[in-house]
């Protein structure tokens, strides 16, 4: 695993490029649409371990307790600088292109329709055969009613 450190110092130079602002161990960038965050999460376990976490806000959507990390996030792992920042721009620009994040949403709502949580709960749900179609961590159901409504 990269040093924390490490990253930390790639990530003012990298992101300070890209416009985005440092407060803490949490870079910002906001578009006026939609507001990215890169953020680097310790471990409550231990020192040397941390967490990678790009989210993407909608700016016109709310922001609640569920949304500390954004309306759309993901856990990136690499052990790569060049990795870890491709990987982060990637994830931005997928879940800022509207269209695509419309799609994701409806497809995600209607594989919840098949597989509801207390079917996966349960273990009755074959991934292999009907995988989740994307990853929508943490998205609340206020989130896709937006999504569907407004892009």
């Amino acid at each position: 695993m990269i040093p924390q450190e490490e990253l930390i110092a790639c990530a003012k130079e990298t992101l300070k490029k890209q416009g985005f602002k440092k407060k803490n161990k949490r870079w910002i960038r906001d578009d006026g649409t939609f507001t990215c965050v890169f953020f680097i999460q310790g471990s409550q376990w231990s020192k040397e371990d941390y967490y990678i976490r790009p989210g993407v806000y909608i700016n016109a959507v709310p922001q609640t307790i569920h949304d500390y990390y954004g309306h759309f996030h993901t856990e990136i792992r690499s052990d790569t600088l060049s990795q870890i920042f491709r990987d982060t721009e990637l994830f931005f620009k997928e879940w800022t292109d509207k269209a695509l994040i419309k799609d994701r949403v409806i497809a995600f709502m209607e594989w919840d329709m098949r597989n509801p949580l207390d079917k996966r709960r349960a273990g009755e749900v074959d991934y292999e055969t009907d995988p989740v179609p994307a990853p929508l961590f943490g998205t609340q159901p206020y989130v896709f009613q937006y999504v569907i409504e407004n892009f």
